[in-house]
């Protein structure tokens, strides 16, 4: 049976989905993390789940960013600290998608890095997704997208 778990940050109200956990209750006990089930209690630990990738990824909300103009994507600075390739994937209100491969493979430092957009969409409302390739540890700080303004508002 699929299971879905939530957890929420009190601090800010972020809310994390996990999807297929065999758990039905989880604690946090100083800096170890445990979940439990009719088998047990077990510490949840390690970057894979019992020898298979963890994959991973979030969607931003659809906005239209402010503005009500028609616009274009010409570029994203992201920034944050991966342990290898991300996808970003950028979706316009017709459902067209582009989908680029870029890399923050730093360590464990910070770093940004920009990815170019191709010319060929435009819409007045976005959406952008983050995934992890081959369940590589990530963490986003922060995502600014440079926009061209079309004169047109939408139809």
């Amino acid at each position: 049976m699929n299971k879905l778990a939530l957890s929420i940050n009190l601090s800010n109200m972020a809310v994390t989905q996990f999807c297929n956990y065999s758990f039905n209750s989880f604690c946090k006990i100083g800096d170890k993390h445990y979940g439990a089930n009719d088998s047990g209690i077990f510490e949840l630990t390690g970057n894979d789940d019992n020898g298979t990738h963890i994959d991973a990824f979030f969607e931003l909300i659809v906005s239209d960013f402010g503005i009500s103009n028609m616009k274009r994507f010409r570029s994203a600075y992201v920034g944050g600290e991966s342990e290898g390739r991300l996808t970003f994937t950028l979706k316009d209100n017709e459902a067209n998608q582009r989908t680029y491969s870029f890399n923050l493979d730093t360590g464990s430092k910070q770093s940004s890095g920009k990815i170019d957009i191709g010319q060929d969409g435009q819409g007045r409302y976005w959406q952008v997704r983050i995934d992890n390739t081959n369940g590589v540890y990530f963490a986003i700080d922060f995502i600014e997208m440079v926009a061209f303004i079309l004169g047109r508002k939408p139809r």
